[in-house]
Order: structure tokens, then sequence, then C-alpha cells
């Protein structure tokens, strides 16, 4: 009844804030390299602070979406508050010394006076979610609750294999940091982008079917996305038989643009489009049919 009771409208609010500015300043720290770099208030070597800085954004982008899984939401929102802590440095050298920010321009004055008032927002979103776990971005609904099934965290493979993945893109990351000679901004761009083109393909070939002799109900479920991942995967594997023997020109011919716009070499330009291209389709795979499959199995 105290559940029921306590008002839930600051609950939409906590979790989008937190998912969106995690999200948000942790891809700065891959598209706004030197401008993070320049926020770290420590005397070590401009190495390893690019490597904080691409650590801490991968945390900050984890964090981001971790804050978006009700069964983690709590853990995201330690994660947050032990993040906000680790900032506090960084936010104090912004606060005294303008010069680190100067690389914004203009909007530089405007982000140094809501820094701190965004941080302490920021982390009264992160206690309300931590006191709150139940918090849910769903309007409270008047219709009979459904059963949903929880994700078996007990099975280690549940947590393994995302942790493995996030390792993978962790050690790739790392690799560009210390390997790209020119600008690691362009650099990181590209690997994001292979990526997000790997996980795409491996959505569409994860993407589960739905059945259609268990359906129940006046209506049917909407099988477009499955018919668009159907439709898109002959294609995809129709074409690629095709054209096998021209992949590897094509590879070469985007690993000379990398190098071109990165100031690297061409074999670092064909390292980093495979690897992260490779990585990104089974990242796409996996987690979608680790996690993505037994959600729509209870639509």
């Amino acid at each position: 009844m105290a559940d029921q009771a306590r008002d839930t409208s600051f609950d939409r609010i906590a979790i989008l804030v937190l998912a969106v500015e995690w999200v948000l300043f942790g891809s700065m720290h891959f598209s706004a390299v030197d401008a993070t770099v320049a926020q770290i208030p420590t005397d070590i070597s401009d190495v390893i602070k690019h490597h904080l800085a691409i650590v801490t954004g991968i945390a900050e982008v984890a964090t981001g979406i971790l804050v978006l899984v009700p069964e983690l939401r709590k853990k995201a929102a330690v994660a947050s508050l032990v993040l906000l802590g680790l900032l506090v440095p960084a936010m104090y050298k912004i606060l005294s010394n303008p010069s680190s920010v100067e690389i914004l321009g203009a909007g530089a004055t405007a982000f140094r006076i809501v820094l701190l008032p965004n941080n302490i927002f920021m982390a009264i979103c992160a206690i309300h979610l931590w006191r709150h776990p139940d918090a849910s971005l769903a309007r409270p609904a008047r219709l009979p609750r459904r059963v949903r099934p929880r994700w078996s965290f007990g099975d280690p493979v549940t947590l393994i294999v995302p942790g493995l993945l996030l390792m993978a893109n962790i050690a790739g990351f790392l690799a560009v940091t210390v390997g790209a000679a020119g600008r690691l901004g362009t650099a990181f761009l590209w690997a994001m982008a292979c990526i997000a083109v790997g996980a795409l393909t491996g959505f569409l070939f994860g993407v589960p079917r739905a059945n259609p002799a268990a359906a129940t109900g006046p209506f049917l479920h909407n099988t477009n996305v499955e018919a668009v991942s159907d439709w898109l995967t002959k294609i995809l594997v129709g074409v690629g038989l095709v054209n096998f023997q021209a992949i590897g020109g094509f590879v070469d011919r985007l690993a000379f643009g990398f190098a071109h716009a990165s100031s690297s070499v061409a074999a670092f330009g064909t390292a980093l489009i495979v690897y992260f291209f490779v990585i990104g389709i089974i990242q796409g795979y996996v987690l979608t049919r680790l996690f993505l499959a037994p959600r729509f199995a209870t639509v």
C-alpha cells in the first residue's frame, strides 16, 4: 500500500534525466576527446588522460543505458553517485580554471554556470532511484497488472556475456587510443559507426519471430519488424554472396578513407573496421537473443 500511495510523478523525470545525460556526456568523451582531456585535473601523461577519458566515457554511457533496465536501476543509481563523486575534481577544475573549457567557445560560460546545479540535480535523481528502485517510465495503469518474467540474473551467462562484450569494446577503444596517430575523435567516430552498423546487422539476424498459433485475443501481433528483418537478412546474404570477391576492395576503400580522415595508415583502418564491425554483429545478435527475445515473448 505504501508503494501505491507514494507520488510517482518524479520517477520518470529521474530516469530520463540520468539516462539522457549520461549517454550524452559519455558520448562526448569520444567525439570531443581533447575537450575531455583538458578537464582532467591530474599531472599525468596525455596517453593516460586519453585512457581515462575513454574509460569514463564508456562507464557513463553504460550507466545511462542500465538506468533504463528496471532490474538494474538501483545499481545504476549507485553507479551514478560513484561517477558524480569521481567527477568532482574535474568539476572543480572547470569552475576554477575557465581555460579548461575554452574549447567550447561562446558556450563555455553557460556550461560553467549550469554545471554545479546540473550535477546536484543528477545526484538528487540518483538518490531518488536508489531509494525507489521500483520507479518506472510507465504511467500508473488502471488495467490489471500482467505478471512479467524477471530476468534470471542468477544465471552467470546473463552477466558474463555482456561483460565480455563490454571488455571487447574497451579493448578496442584503448587500441584506437594508442594506435591512432592523428585525430582520435575521428577514429572514435569511425569505430562507433562500425559498431552501429554491425549491431544493426546482428539485430536483423537475431529478431525473434512470433508464433501465430500462440496468439490470443481479438488482435494479432504486428510483425512488420520481423518481416523487414527477414527481407533485409535475405538481401544482405544474397548481395554478400554475389559480391563476395568485391568485399575486400570495398573494405580497402573504406580503410583509405579512414586513413585520409584520421591521418593514420590504411592497415590500421582495415583492422579498426573489421574488428568493430564484427564486434558489433556479435553484440547485436547476442544481446537481441539474450534480452530482447524474452521480452518479445511477453508482449
